[in-house]
């Protein structure tokens, strides 16, 4: 059974990794090796995954509302869908649609592989220092690609939203950052810092809310079983805490432009875990 210890520095280690482009997923995997938490503790995942979704809540409370607005004003044009989204007031539907676009791939691709890259990355530290090397190559392209902080609008095409969303299906696989491949990539193809830095964030709002229904359904009852809902409601409110000054963090430096630093530590990192599992 997890202790309360534990599952304080498990929220401080979703918190921060889960917003910064160095792999939530990764790091957990590491913090299972050394911290010897039985994986069935680690169904703590979806107490972890709500407090850094109430981060985002938090720090992006305007975008938000703008995906909630553009529920409300789509349903409302229903009649008339073309002419309303070539319209400045179809901004916020459009917006809703990109975030929805960008879900599909993300939610095939965990539907299909999730269980098969948890179990061939289980206990195999060599893959998942490959994949902390794939983080860093990702985040250091970046480097070279030099885009506006913001296009004063919805810099994001169809086709963007879903190269977006097929990138943060793969990561999935731990030791590949979400954060950081969905925004390297939004850089990559052109999008704007702040536009790449929301929209990364926007998009985890629906994968964080279907991984914590999956988790929910096959691991309430244990938790429940195993006496974990203290320690559950320490790592959710750590992450929650922690997981506000990391987003912070984030968007700030990729506003910068200097995201591709974190490929330093990725790299470093990524040849720890293969040296540990060589």
């Amino acid at each position: 059974m997890i202790s309360t210890f534990s599952s304080f520095l498990l929220g401080v280690l979703q918190g921060i990794t889960e917003f910064l482009p160095v792999s939530s997923s990764g790091h957990l995997v590491l913090a299972q090796h050394f911290l010897h938490v039985e994986k069935q503790a680690l169904l703590l995942d979806v107490w972890l995954h709500f407090g850094t979704l109430l981060a985002i809540f938090c720090v992006l409370g305007r975008p938000v509302l703008r995906l909630v607005d553009g529920a409300v004003q789509g349903a409302r044009h229903l009649s008339r869908p073309a002419a309303f989204l070539s319209g400045p007031e179809g901004n916020n539907t459009r917006l809703l649609l990109l975030v929805i676009v960008a879900s599909l791939p993300t939610a095939l691709i965990g539907f299909l592989f999730k269980d098969t890259f948890e179990h061939l990355f289980e206990g195999n530290l060599l893959l998942l220092g490959v994949a902390f090397l794939f983080t860093a190559l990702l985040l250091f392209l970046t480097k070279f690609r030099k885009v506006p902080l913001s296009s004063g609008g919805i810099d994001i095409s169809w086709l963007q939203a879903l190269a977006i969303g097929t990138i943060q299906g793969i990561a999935i696989i731990p030791g590949v950052s979400r954060s950081g491949s969905t925004i390297a990539l939004a850089l990559l193809l052109g999008v704007s810092r702040r536009g790449a830095g929301e929209f990364s964030f926007l998009i985890v709002i629906p994968a964080i809310f279907g991984a914590m229904l999956l988790e929910t359904v096959h691991g309430t009852a244990t938790l429940h079983q195993s006496g974990f809902l203290i320690p559950a409601l320490v790592g959710m409110v750590t992450a929650w805490g922690v997981g506000i000054l990391a987003l912070k963090a984030l968007l700030r430096v990729v506003n910068q432009g200097t995201l591709y630093r974190f490929a330093y530590y990725c790299l470093l990192i990524g040849g720890f875990t293969l040296w540990i599992g060589r």
